[in-house]
Order: C-alpha cells, then sequence, then structure tokens
C-alpha cells in the first residue's frame, strides 16, 4: 500500500502521531486561527508565543494533508525545525560567530565606561 508523501507520519514510542516537517515547506500560505494568513513558519512561532489559553485553541489550516494542525502538531512541527537548525553545522558556526561579536561588543562598552568615569 503507497502512501501519498503528504501523508508520511511517524509513530512514536506512546502511540501518538507525529508530523514529519520534510513534507512541510516552512514558506507555505496558511491560515493560523484567529491571526491571518501567513507563512507557516510565521504560523508555528506566533502560536508557540501565545498565551496559555489562546495555545489551547490554535490551529493551521493548511491546504495539504492534514489540513488541519492542532497545537500539539504545531509544537512538535517547531520542536523539530528547532533541533534541526541546531544540529546544522552552518548554524552552529553562525551562532558561535554572533556569541563572539556580543562579546566583543560589551567588552568595548565596559573600556568606554571605566575610561569615562576615570
Amino acid at each position: 500500500m503507497a502512501m501519498d508523501p503528504e501523508e508520511l507520519v511517524t509513530l512514536t514510542n506512546h502511540g501518538t502521531m507525529k508530523l514529519r516537517s520534510a513534507v512541510m515547506d516552512p514558506e507555505e500560505l496558511v491560515t493560523l486561527t484567529n491571526h491571518g494568513t501567513m507563512k507557516l513558519r510565521s504560523a508555528v512561532v506566533r502560536a508557540m508565543i501565545l498565551s496559555a489559553k489562546e495555545r489551547e485553541r490554535a490551529t493551521i489550516v493548511r491546504e495539504g494533508k492534514p489540513a488541519i494542525l492542532n497545537f500539539k502538531q504545531i509544537r512538535n512541527l517547531g520542536a523539530e525545525w528547532d533541533e534541526r537548525r541546531g544540529s546544522s553545522p552552518r548554524g552552529n558556526r553562525s551562532q558561535e560567530r554572533q556569541r563572539k561579536q556580543r562579546r566583543i561588543r560589551s567588552r568595548g562598552n565596559r573600556r568606554k565606561s571605566r575610561s569615562i568615569t576615570r
């Protein structure tokens, strides 16, 4: 029995189904209920910052399958994307570079403040 790639899911150890984000385009236009139309990536981020009460009702409506994502699915999708981004060698280098630049900037500010107080 062949499955449509849009319907690919992973069965977890707990018997629940987890969406495979590989078939979900983060640039796809979707609707986040009560928040309008936006890209899937933006809808996931916005859903994650909603208040707890709003999160319970958060759903993403999309053209592909599954057509409706509840908050648990949204959370799993966001976590999976975050995991992938963090494991990317390029992502790690850029994050390292940003941290280094912040340290350099903060050192520069400390030196200036010391020279002003003298």
